[in-house]
């Protein structure tokens, strides 16, 4: 299942701020190993963006367990959604761009990081994402019966958007 989480800035950036930006980017997501979520990273300029900065990250909802392990080997704190939320905070603070945030599985924006701060309509997204992640790392690792008692070979279905 694929997932983005997206960002564009809510004003045309020249390019020299997006140098400068992006290289703050690189340098507030280091440290970590990142294997729970992409980091920030923008994409490169195209005519219809209207200058602004657009960047996207995945959660990694189930990372590989070879890349869990040389996660683990490296020694350093994972990066996850919250981690990305924090890292847009800051560049919204340090550089004055404000930020509207959208994900693969709700038309439009979902909310804003204005001045630092996200809106109250992302307060639990991170959150969530993040949760999620652990959800499913659990549900993927838990002991599952091979059936239902139906005889039934399908494996449970974890529903993830409210359908039921």
């Amino acid at each position: 299942m694929g997932f983005g989480v997206y960002y564009r800035s809510t004003r045309p950036v020249s390019p020299d701020v997006a140098a400068v930006v992006q290289k703050a980017a690189d340098q507030a997501s280091a440290g970590r190993t990142w294997l729970s979520c992409e980091p920030v990273h923008f994409f490169e300029e195209g005519p219809e963006d209207g200058g602004q900065l657009l960047g996207g990250s995945k959660p990694n909802f189930s990372p590989h367990p070879d890349d869990a392990a040389s996660a683990a080997r490296e020694g350093l704190p994972d990066g996850d959604v919250r981690d990305l939320f924090d890292v847009l905070c800051r560049l919204s603070r340090e550089h004055q761009i404000d930020w509207e945030i959208s994900h693969d599985h709700v038309p439009g924006p979902v909310g804003y990081i204005r001045d630092g701060v996200c809106d109250p309509s992302l307060s639990g997204l991170p959150e969530a994402l993040a949760d999620l992640a652990g959800l499913i790392d659990e549900f993927e690792h838990s002991e599952l019966p091979d059936g239902d008692e139906d005889g039934d070979e399908e494996p449970p279905i974890l529903r993830l958007w409210g359908d039921s």
